[in-house]
């Protein structure tokens, strides 16, 4: 009784694989490893796993010249805004872990003022192999 009941298991598995599209002509019923049959939708995941490496790096971000500081410390929040933005731009591909401007720092040279600062960022980038 357990027999029939297996043969007619493996008959029925050999007909919904046929069904299904799924040649199983050279398999070895008498394998002394055994057989594994696997059926997936869609690609192999194992060959399309992509591997990402974190990056970092600094930037110097400065804004233009003014007589008064906080013209300076404007033109230095807009330089800012322009890096991100920027940034942001190039870096559609890979995907942004942070990014900031960094702290202002301003300093006078004769009359006129200059904010700048030293932006930092860290971003994921596709490895190559």
């Amino acid at each position: 009784m357990k027999k029939l009941f297996l043969v007619s298991f493996v008959f029925s598995c050999v007909a919904f694989a046929q069904e299904v599209g799924v040649k199983v002509d050279k398999v070895d019923a008498a394998s002394e490893e055994g057989t594994t049959i696997t059926v997936q939708k869609g690609a192999n995941k194992s060959t399309n796993k992509k591997k990402y490496v974190v990056t970092e790096g600094t930037e110097e971000v400065a804004g233009d010249k003014d007589v008064v500081l906080k013209s300076a410390e404007k033109n230095w929040q807009k330089a800012c805004k322009e890096w991100k933005t920027e940034f942001k731009d190039n870096n559609k591909d890979n995907k942004i872990v942070s990014m900031n401007c960094g702290k202002m720092n301003c300093s006078k040279n004769g009359v006129e003022s200059t904010c700048e600062s030293l932006a930092k960022y860290k971003v994921r980038v596709l490895e190559e192999e």
